[in-house]
């Protein structure tokens, strides 16, 4: 992404800014890989959260990014780690999941969060993640 690319709404400069003032007020890590970039915590000592704490959010705009999406989800509960699935030009492909240390703030992001107005407009879907292992 370009800091003149006309579709994002920040410079690409300032968005890092973002990216890494996120990691340091959480202590979190990101890492991109396999056409997504995940924001999890290192230092994580108790058992992987189980089946159903995770949820689908769809709908993202393509200029958005873990440092508007954690702050939101952070409001609903605890988050173990969060995906973005991101394309080669450096945007997201509008989709992400977001994985909860337990299943009840998972159904309470659904709750309150399916059709939230994230940006003027711009409405994203929280839905259940489906486990599509094949």
């Amino acid at each position: 992404m370009s800091s003149n690319d006309p579709t994002s709404k920040y410079p690409a400069d300032q968005v890092t800014a973002r990216l890494i003032a996120l990691e340091n007020r959480t202590g979190y890590r990101m890492q991109q890989f396999n056409g997504q970039r995940k924001f999890w915590n290192p230092n994580w000592n108790k058992p992987i959260p189980p089946r159903g704490c995770e949820v689908f959010v769809g709908k993202i705009p393509r200029d958005l990014f873990e440092d508007e999406l954690v702050p939101l989800f952070e409001k609903i509960g605890k988050v173990y780690e969060l995906r973005l699935m991101m394309d080669f030009s450096g945007f997201n492909r509008g989709y992400a999941f977001v994985a909860y240390t337990c299943r009840e703030h998972a159904q309470l992001a659904i709750n309150q969060l399916d059709n939230y107005e994230i940006r003027p407009g711009m409405r994203i879907g929280v839905c259940r993640s489906v486990d599509n292992c094949r």
